[in-house]
């Protein structure tokens, strides 16, 4: 295929297609079918798990171990009924190599982490639940905090290439919402594709603001479970 097959499971959960594997992130359900469609062919699977909230980590997973190659956890991620040679644990901010695979584990501003994955000559970030956490309601001292966050955690990103990025764009946050992913696009070069996800209500319809800026960065914005879309 020399290319990526990308499908929307649900929320923050995607199957990455690549020539050689399937790469899973943060499977928290799939209505759609598509994992166990994947299982039943002959590339193994990759799951990788940001952190431990339960929309973004279903222990389930563990029930196509048969057909799966590599667990990839966040160290704060707990899993059971797996062979343990099958499962690699990270802590933040390390670098792995698996087959062909390079592996870094970046941070975030709630819990776990997000991934960088180089793999079949594509590079893929994954935030997990890294994004501006700005809630109208709030304190300003909570806001001044999270805001520290964000730009601690985009310093580290600053300067990096990717070829896909998936990335929160959460509707809870109201007037804050393209807060994160904008100022992630001002410190990661997207090549190929923007995802967003997280949405936890409305799909994301960009502002003319977001337009003018970074109008020029691909975009998809995945609304039903199960759909999905290519890159080449």
């Amino acid at each position: 295929m020399t290319g990526l097959n990308i499908t929307f499971l649900a929320h923050s959960g995607f199957a990455v297609e690549t020539d050689t594997k399937v790469l899973v992130f943060d499977y928290f359900k799939d209505p759609a079918g598509k994992v166990e469609s994947y299982a039943k062919g002959d590339k193994p699977l990759w799951f990788f798990v940001t952190h431990w909230h339960e929309d973004h980590f279903n222990p389930r997973i563990a029930d196509f171990a048969a057909h799966t190659a590599h667990y990839i956890l966040n160290d704060g991620v707990t899993l059971e009924d797996v062979d343990v040679k099958k499962m690699q644990t990270m802590r933040l901010y390390d670098t792995i190599h698996m087959e062909d695979a390079t592996i870094t584990q970046y941070g975030s501003t709630d819990e776990g982490g997000s991934f960088f994955v180089e793999t079949d000559g594509f590079s893929i970030f994954h935030a997990g639940d890294l994004n501006w956490w700005h809630w109208l309601g709030d304190t300003d001292e909570n806001n001044a905090e999270a805001k520290g966050n964000f730009d601690r955690e985009m310093k580290k990103l600053a300067g990096l290439s990717v070829d896909v990025a998936f990335f929160p764009v959460d509707a809870r946050l109201e007037g804050a919402r393209e807060w994160g992913v904008k100022g992630f696009l001002d410190k990661v070069h997207v090549n190929k594709l923007l995802v967003s996800m997280h949405h936890f209500g409305t799909v994301w319809s960009p502002s003319p603001d977001f337009k003018a800026a970074y109008g020029g960065v691909p975009l998809w914005i995945p609304a039903r479970k199960g759909e999905e879309t290519t890159v080449r």
